[in-house]
């Protein structure tokens, strides 16, 4: 069984946006996916750099899971979007050697409860 006491959670002070792309900027992101377009997580304040997009969402807040799970642990990342679900959180997931959570800044605050009733401690 996977526990959570005592791992925390970090929330980046900056928001976030999920761009679509047809070619890739040179600006900061956070995770890039290559098909028919780029898909970027990049802060906010760099969408000025952008000469154009194909979609863009923004109002995103990031939240890294601050805990050192093996690649191979099977589960981790389903008891906690498990747990956002079942309060009604929407949440967009980025999975490498850290976990991110990117949660809509009106749903933050509802997201960190949750993180914290699994066992997490919220660093601010």
């Amino acid at each position: 069984m996977i526990e959570f006491v005592g791992e925390s959670v970090e929330i980046h002070p900056d928001r976030f946006a999920v761009v679509k792309l047809r070619n890739l900027p040179n600006v900061n992101y956070v995770a890039v996916v290559k098909g028919e377009f780029f898909e970027v997580v990049m802060p906010e304040r760099d969408l000025v750099r952008l000469e154009k997009f194909v979609e863009c969402e923004t109002g995103y807040r990031l939240i890294t899971l601050d805990i050192n799970v093996p690649l191979e642990v099977v589960g981790f990342i389903s008891k906690v979007s498990s747990a956002m679900a079942n309060e009604k959180v929407p949440i967009l997931i980025l999975s490498l050697y850290s976990d991110k959570i990117l949660v809509k800044e009106e749903h933050l605050e509802k997201a960190l409860k949750v993180l914290n009733e699994l066992g997490f401690k919220v660093k601010r």
